[in-house]
């Protein structure tokens, strides 16, 4: 019995999407947060359930087209590159901020897949992070820690 490489990749993503959704349980939020309907371990646990039923259903249920994979036309570079900026993401988010350092991750990942009009990259990066920084933070009033937005005055 031959097991596909697409149940192996959706038995990998249940793994992965548990043990977020384990993690997820672990972040702490302030106190008088706690019995918000929303705060910040909210969207976490909902993505790790999501993930979990997906890919769990991928696994159960029966494929109707069998997926072959050509690995000669993927590129590898781009997937490694991106996993590279991922955790360097994950490193200086606490020390640059989220505005600065998704916005330049953003401006990498797109740069790296192929993207090369400045203008377009820039707009969906910098402006975009600055617009969902607004939403979590002036409209659902959710703090983020961003050393650079506290020394422009933005974050209290």
């Amino acid at each position: 019995m031959k097991i596909s490489s697409v149940k192996i990749i959706s038995l990998l993503f249940f793994v992965l999407s548990a043990f977020y959704l384990y993690t997820a349980y672990q972040i702490q939020v302030f106190s008088f947060d706690e019995n918000a309907p929303f705060n910040a371990k909210t969207f976490p646990i909902y993505l790790g359930f999501v993930g979990m039923f997906l890919s769990g259903l991928k696994i159960i249920l029966p494929e109707k087209i069998k997926e072959e994979v050509d690995h000669t036309v993927l590129d590898y570079k781009k997937v490694i590159f991106l996993v590279i900026i991922m955790i360097f993401y994950g490193l200086t988010i606490l020390r640059a901020g989220f505005f600065l350092s998704t916005s330049f991750f953003l401006l990498f990942a797109y740069y790296f897949l192929g993207e090369r009009r400045w203008k377009l990259m820039l707009i969906f990066s910098f402006p975009f992070v600055a617009l969902f920084v607004f939403l979590l933070h002036g409209i659902l009033d959710i703090y983020l820690r961003d050393p650079f937005l506290k020394l422009l005055g933005i974050i209290g």
